[in-house]
Order: C-alpha cells, then structure tokens, then sequence
C-alpha cells in the first residue's frame, strides 16, 4: 500500500481530501501475487523499517524507489503509465504539497 501508485489512486479516487473512508481503500486494485512475489517487496520495507527505527531522519528514498519500481511491475504498468504517476508524484511533494510519505 505504501507506493506511489497506490497513493496516487486513493488521491484520486477519494470522496474528502480531509478524510479518508475504508470504501476508498476497497476501489484500490490489489494484485493478488504469490508469496514469492510478495517477498522482494516484504524485504524492502523490512529494510526501511530497520533504517527509520535506527535514524528517524534516514534518508530512505532509494529504497522507496524499490519498492515503487516492484509496485509498478505487478500492476503492470508501461512506460507511459509510469511516467504519468511519477509526474503525479513529484508535483505532490512539491513544497506545501506533502504526502505524508516518508522521505528525508
């Protein structure tokens, strides 16, 4: 859940920018994947999760950027498609403009 592909479809697919509705989050496709597929990614975050409890500040953006590429390969996502959410993304991080992801 944590990606930028599924951030940006619940930014886009939510009824409030203020509250977020547990019908929101069952519009969101989820691949359904073998535990095999599962691992990579279980494996980053494991990795992230290890860097913020030794350094809050951690900069884990790299591995975030794992995890973003694996999302992108289970949805399938083309060259076009992934260049759309990146765009999506960047313009969210923009200062003012957070995204409660964690980067820095």
């Amino acid at each position: 859940m944590n990606s930028s592909a599924a951030r940006d479809f619940l930014r886009a697919n939510r009824r409030s920018n203020i509250h977020l509705y547990p019908d929101d989050w069952k519009k969101l496709p989820i691949p359904d994947i073998s535990l095999a597929q599962q691992a990579p990614i279980v494996k980053l975050v494991d990795q992230i999760l290890t860097a913020k409890r030794a350094d809050p500040d951690a900069d884990v953006s790299a591995l975030e950027r794992k995890i973003d590429e694996q999302v992108y390969r289970l949805y399938g996502l083309t060259a076009k498609e992934i260049a759309i959410v990146e765009e999506a993304t960047s313009q969210a991080n923009r200062p003012g403009r957070g995204t409660g992801k964690g980067k820095g």
